[in-house]
């Protein structure tokens, strides 16, 4: 194990939270004093026993402030909620093609390149400005006659996956000098943070009703009584997934790294293609299927002993179960290129495919 992994597993072991570690190179003078009266009067509201305290104690009690040294030192909550120059940022770029270190005509490396800094709802809202500056945007006119712009990928999606990587990120001294990445491609968004998924939670729990354990429950907290970055709890990966599916994308994809997370937005630059080569029944073989020849090559000839649909979604590189199941599995039966192994119960959840017709 890594040094990294030995020590998550420590601190959930020993239910250590970073997020009210004091920030000792911070004062209480650092804070925003505007926004914390606000806040502090906001919860005082829904919370009549609480607003019989004083504001510092307030402060404590929220977690805004350390209370267990003898200086009032902000927590890394408070920090990164209420401070005026947190000192965290979130690394924006556009990339001239597919893979970083592509260039454009001129030999660009990037084509917009934003360091992103600021509290976590300033962040939130820089993030998004710049992907949304760096958009394609549609004009498409509805059945009314209304004038509708669409972007290029649905923000409400993209909104909460920057928010889960601000709010859940790892913010131990062990990836401090880490940073958030949004990476923007000809094809695709990655969001990528520091740290792996937290304690038990796991990828197969992701947008379940499964309760998920909270790596920064304190920063949670607060954000959810301010109401600016969190509304619901536990509704960001679902809204992800019904606003890509709105739009006809890909469902995004969430991977788990040695030391981060990454999340994937796919838009139609790889997908529309094939969409409407199914739909309109074009010509036969890879043009039929939307997809290039190489790719169907690369499945027949591995399915040639039966595979499974992950092994399948593994050995071509597109991890959308459904994108895959549905736009190119699916297809290949009908054309009489793949088939089921298990033809009696074709759900079956051991199910493989295997080549047929080869020529």
């Amino acid at each position: 194990m890594t040094d990294y992994e030995l020590y998550a597993l420590q601190s959930y072991k020993d239910h250590i939270f970073e997020d009210t570690r004091p920030t000792k190179r911070a004062t209480i003078e650092d804070l925003n004093k505007e926004e914390l009266i606000t806040y502090i009067e906001k919860v005082k509201s829904n919370k009549p026993h609480f607003s019989k305290n004083k504001f510092d104690k307030c402060l404590k009690l929220c977690g805004i402030i350390d209370k267990n040294n003898e200086y009032t030192y902000p927590t890394l909550a408070g920090t990164m909620i209420f401070g005026d120059y947190p000192q965290l940022f979130v690394a924006c770029v556009v990339v001239p093609g597919k893979e970083l270190g592509d260039t454009g005509l001129l030999g660009e490396r990037f084509i917009d390149n934003k360091r992103v800094e600021g509290t976590i709802e300033e962040m939130l809202n820089e993030t998004m400005n710049f992907l949304r500056r760096n958009m394609k945007t549609s004009i498409i006119i509805d059945a009314n006659g209304n004038r509708i712009n669409r972007t290029e990928y649905p923000l409400e999606a993209l909104r909460e996956a920057v928010a889960n990587a601000l709010i859940h990120r790892d913010y131990s001294t062990q990836t401090e000098n880490a940073y958030i990445s949004v990476n923007m491609y000809d094809d695709r968004i990655e969001v990528i943070n520091p740290g792996t998924l937290y304690g038990t939670n796991k990828l197969e729990k992701l947008g379940t009703a499964t309760t998920m354990e909270a790596r920064n429950p304190t920063l949670v907290r607060i954000l959810e009584e301010k109401g600016s970055v969190i509304e619901n709890r536990h509704s960001g990966i679902p809204t992800m997934k019904r606003e890509m599916k709105k739009y006809g994308l890909p469902e995004p994809e969430f991977y788990e790294e040695r030391d981060s997370f990454k999340v994937i937005f796919r838009n139609q630059t790889e997908f529309q293609t094939l969409y409407n080569n199914l739909e309109s029944g074009a010509q036969s073989g890879a043009q039929t299927l939307g997809v290039s020849q190489d790719i169907i090559d690369k499945i027949l000839n591995f399915c040639i002993e039966p595979r499974t649909a992950q092994e399948i979604r593994n050995h071509i590189g597109i991890l959308s179960k459904r994108y895959v199941g549905e736009n190119i599995i699916r297809p290949l039966i009908d054309k009489k290129l793949l088939d089921f192994t298990n033809k009696k119960s074709i759900n079956a959840r051991n199910q493989k495919y295997i080549t047929i017709n080869r020529k």
